[in-house]
């Protein structure tokens, strides 16, 4: 474990955890997972370490897949950045941590999580299938064209999609959706919409209804980072009525 490091904290079993940056057990409820996935069909998009995978299937999905960058250098970042990761060898140095930490969780775990490699952008339900369930956690900020990545999550969704990100508090009480330009050439990060925008933006990518879930800070552990995060669930069809939807834990 310790040849990693690590972005989630993972239950690894036999009392070992791993020193994640983000420890999400105490914040999981904000996510609005079902509570039962038995039989249910689950993509995790930019897995990370996989705290989420892990969890749905510990909720009882019979498949869990988690998609993640072949390589670091295919991160949608500016040109310079790129260059960047080409001058310093950046892909072998972080095969660790875009593959090898999740993998070691995983074996560590005897999870039957499958890790796959593909940009968020070319997911293809030819090629990868469909899901009851689609989950994008903290994902949309680092993309250039999150509107783009709602369309191919939409493409592979055949139940609804949980989308999170860092959001914009708008603090200027203005009304109507928006999103913030967080962007530099150095950067890894982009938009940072408010809460009617994220909906906005899966209306656009073709979900039929969306609703609100949550709106939490998100912390890392050792205090560098404290955003406001929002969740919302986006439905193929028709949403389900309210009190028919499995409660999180």
């Amino acid at each position: 474990m310790a040849e990693f490091a690590w972005y989630h904290t993972v239950d690894l079993g036999d009392g070992i955890t791993t020193p994640g940056q983000y420890d999400h057990r105490g914040l999981v409820h904000h996510y609005g997972l079902p509570a039962d996935l038995t039989g249910k069909t689950v993509l995790d998009v930019g897995p990370a370490h996989g705290f989420f995978a892990f969890e749905m299937e510990r909720r009882g999905a019979a498949r869990v897949v988690a998609a993640e960058l072949p390589a670091w250098s295919a991160h949608d970042g500016s040109p310079d950045l790129k260059a960047g990761f080409d001058r310093d060898g950046t892909d072998e140095r972080n095969e660790s941590y875009l593959h090898g930490a999740l993998a070691f969780a995983i074996a560590a775990r005897r999870s039957r999580v499958e890790q796959t490699f593909c940009n968020v952008y070319d997911l293809d339900p030819s090629i990868h299938g469909t899901f009851d369930l689609v989950f994008c956690g903290s994902l949309l900020i680092h993309l250039s064209d999150p509107l783009r990545a709602l369309y191919a999550i939409r493409r592979v969704t055949r139940g609804h999609a949980i989308v999170a990100t860092t959001i914009d508090l708008d603090r200027l009480g203005r009304r109507g959706p928006r999103a913030r330009f967080v962007g530099r050439n150095d950067r890894q990060t982009f938009w940072a919409p408010n809460m009617a925008c994220l909906e906005a933006w899966a209306r656009a990518a073709g979900f039929a209804a969306t609703r609100r879930v949550a709106q939490f800070r998100l912390r890392s552990g050792d205090g560098l980072f404290d955003e406001p995060h929002g969740v919302i669930r986006a439905d193929v069809g028709e949403p389900l009525r309210q009190g028919d939807e499995a409660q999180p834990h």
